[in-house]
Order: C-alpha cells, then sequence, then structure tokens
C-alpha cells in the first residue's frame, strides 16, 4: 500500500524514526567538524578553573610591576607599569635612545604626554587588557566565546577562547588544558577595516603573594616576534597613588623617537 494511504499517525511512526536518525548522524557530523564545545555555562565552570590554576583569589583591583623590556629595534630598558580596575593603565619604558610614556583613563589616552590617536588607544586598550587576564576573564564570562581545542606550534592542543573586550577589540587567549595556565594571548584591533594584531606568550610561571604570575612575556606585532619583557616585581596595592594616572599638563611635551604603534615592547 502507498505510504500516502496509511493513515496519518502510522506514517508518521515510520517516517519519523528515520527522519530522526538522519538528523541526529547530520548534527553529529557537524559538531565533529566544527569541534563543538560547552555554551556560556561550562565556559564559565572552565574559566573558574583557569583562575582557581593561576591562584584564585578575588580579581586584583591594581597591579605595579618592574622589570625590563628588550625590544628588537631600540634596545634593552627598564619597564614599569601600572594597572588599576576597570580601565585605568600607564607604561613607562626607558630605553637607551629615548623614553616611551602611555597612560589610558577610561576613554582618554595619552602618548607620550599628547592625546593618543583613535588606532594608538585601542593599542593601549589591548595592553591594558593584558593585566590580571586570567580574572577579568572570568568577570567577562558573558563576554567569553569557547572556541574549542586549536592546535599549537609545538604540537600540544590548547583550549582557545575570545574576549570581546569592544566592539572593534577582541583578545584571543590560549590555555594549556592540562595546567589551565595561559599560554598566550593575541589582541586585535580593527579600524575602519583594518586589523592590528598585537601578541603575547606567557613563560616563567612564578608565585607572587599567592598569585601565579608569568615573569617573561614575549610579544609580537603582525605575526613578527618584536622583543620581550621580564618581571622583577609585582605587587597587588588595594589602590594606587591618585597621581598615578593623572594627565600629563597641557602643552607637556614627551621627546619621541619610535613609530606609536610597537605596544608590546
Amino acid at each position: 500500500m502507498p505510504l500516502l494511504l496509511l493513515p496519518t499517525d502510522f506514517a508518521m511512526r515510520l517516517v519519523l524514526p528515520r527522519m530522526t536518525a538522519s538528523l541526529l548522524g547530520a548534527v553529529t557530523l557537524l559538531t565533529l567538524l566544527l569541534g563543538w564545545r560547552p555554551a556560556l555555562a561550562d565556559v564559565g565552570a572552565f574559566l573558574d578553573e583557569v583562575v582557581a590554576a593561576h591562584g584564585g583569589g578575588a580579581t586584583p583591583s591594581a597591579i605595579h610591576e618592574r622589570g625590563t623590556t628588550e625590544s628588537q629595534r631600540r634596545g634593552r630598558g627598564p619597564v614599569e607599569r601600572w594597572w588599576q580596575a576597570p580601565d585605568r593603565f600607564r607604561i613607562e619604558i626607558r630605553y637607551p635612545g629615548g623614553a616611551e610614556s602611555r597612560l589610558m583613563r577610561g576613554n582618554e589616552a595619552w602618548q607620550q604626554g599628547r592625546p593618543a590617536t583613535e588606532a594608538f588607544h585601542g593599542a593601549v586598550v589591548l595592553q591594558a587588557a593584558r593585566m590580571a587576564l586570567p580574572w577579568r576573564l572570568r568577570d567577562n564570562a558573558e563576554r567569553i566565546t569557547d572556541l574549542g581545542t586549536v592546535p599549537a606550534a609545538d604540537g600540544k592542543p590548547a583550549r582557545a577562547l575570545e574576549w570581546r573586550v569592544q566592539e572593534n577589540i577582541r583578545v584571543y587567549v590560549d590555555i594549556d588544558p592540562d595546567t589551565h595556565l595561559i599560554l598566550r594571548s593575541r589582541g586585535v584591533l580593527t579600524i575602519a577595516g583594518s586589523a592590528m594584531e598585537f601578541g603575547t606568550g606567557y613563560e616563567n610561571y612564578r608565585l607572587v603573594d599567592g598569585r601565579r604570575i608569568a615573569m617573561t612575556e614575549r610579544h609580537f606585532a603582525m605575526g613578527q616576534y618584536i622583543g620581550s619583557t621580564t618581571l622583577e616585581s609585582v605587587e597587588f596595592p588595594a589602590v594606587l597613588p591618585a597621581p598615578t594616572f593623572e594627565p600629563p599638563p597641557p602643552g607637556l611635551r614627551v621627546e619621541r623617537r619610535v613609530r606609536p604603534l610597537a605596544v608590546g615592547a
């Protein structure tokens, strides 16, 4: 008897199992191809594990770091960085040929004592986003997308996350699936359809005041290695002195001898 002459309920019992099996097969195949990962709730649980691996606890309210930066273009010099939640950041580098100064206060930023361009402001936002990174990822779980497992240069897979910092700013983070330590971050700034990319690799983790910190950073710009930073001291004050983030007086000019977007080093 042709299927169209069968009672409706009998026909559906006959057809639906075949449709369901085919649909499940297609979904399974799609899952394998796309490397599907659990949704947001599981991302939050994973971020809790990442924070625990880095020492746990509450997000630092402020950080003060001292160390040495070595730039392939500018040489070696002392570096000092300050960050305070939610949107204060300052970095000072004293290279042999001159100083580099960057400051951000929310929607404003300065480079060498002068108001920064939109592009440089975005680049400093990316630089500031790396501060207290494991905790900041947890705090912004609703802006995190799980990208699944990705291969690494050394052959070991990593868990990849995307943090939507702003509309045109993304931070991509690779995390060791075994230790849950952050291996590297990659910040992408998009302006007028053009993308700029700054990467950092994290090495030499040490315990500082109960938090596990990468004391060595390898910096990349547009995929090219540009230098490194070695931290010598890291402090977690409750708050930094107010003058730390005071903008420069009007008319102050600081000598600048380099292009502005060498953000990593």
